[in-house]
């Protein structure tokens, strides 16, 4: 399992309701139902235009596929900013929703 976190500065602070919108609709057109993504969380902050997106994958590989030059050159085109991207090893995994602790071992 792999962590990435996408941070990004939205120029003009857009408000929260409009780029809830754009969530939305990239959660149902590109995210629900992605092979290898197991979670995704997006997070804004309105009074500094900063965002963040947390992603839970099932391998790096698949992660670093999915976050390619196209899909920095996507999210320019869409936000027109170029987004940081950080991958986090995760040792440990706490799952309340399973009632499971997952220990990566790989």
């Amino acid at each position: 399992m792999i962590t990435v976190l996408i941070t990004y500065n939205l120029p003009g602070k857009p408000p929260r309701q409009a780029i809830t919108e754009n969530f939305v609709g990239a959660a149902n057109s590109i995210f629900k139902g992605l092979p290898g993504l197991m979670s995704k969380q997006f997070c804004y902050d309105e009074t500094t235009g900063d965002g963040h997106s947390v992603y839970l994958w099932e391998s790096r590989e698949q992660a670093e596929e999915f976050f390619s030059p196209a899909f920095v050159e996507h999210f320019r085109e869409v936000f027109g900013v170029d987004p940081t991207i950080t991958y986090l090893d995760i040792p440990v995994l706490v799952d309340n929703r399973v009632g499971d602790v997952v220990v990566n071992r790989v």
